[in-house]
């Protein structure tokens, strides 16, 4: 009976990873699952600290790459344009979540946690610690 078990549990895990993956490759979701965001574009960055800043998404499959597009006042964090400052990954539930690159005006970096869920023209930040990377535009 034991064998057995653990046959149906391996089956129910095999079924548990098949309905994920399917998610990730664009076949049927579940009912709870949601596509991911219109994300690719670039987006200005709207805090005053660092006006003029724009970051170019790109995507990939389920993952996403955020590079500055546009350096402007970002010039004081010390970023540099063409830099990589954000890596994301497309959820279940639509967002996107990965890591913001952080850099203070001192000088100190660090990648932190961030979640985006992003509309066809708002690219919103319900978790950030920067605010400098919450509600951004979409630029035309």
């Amino acid at each position: 009976m034991r064998s057995r078990s653990v046959v149906s549990l391996g089956a129910i895990a095999v079924l548990v990873l098949c309905a994920g993956a399917g998610a990730a490759w664009g076949t049927s979701l579940l009912s709870w699952q949601k596509p991911p965001g219109p994300i690719a574009g670039r987006w200005a960055v709207p805090c005053p600290e660092m006006s003029e800043m724009s970051v170019e998404i790109t995507v990939e499959g389920t993952k996403a790459v955020g590079r500055i597009a546009q350096l402007g006042r970002g010039v004081a964090r010390t970023y540099r344009e063409g830099e990589e400052i954000l890596r994301l990954a497309a959820d279940d539930y639509g967002d996107w979540a990965g890591q913001l690159h952080v850099r203070g005006v001192s000088g100190a970096e660090h990648w932190d946690s961030v979640r985006f869920v992003a509309t066809p023209t708002l690219l919103d930040a319900p978790m950030t610690t920067d605010s400098c990377f919450n509600h951004m535009a979409r630029i035309q």
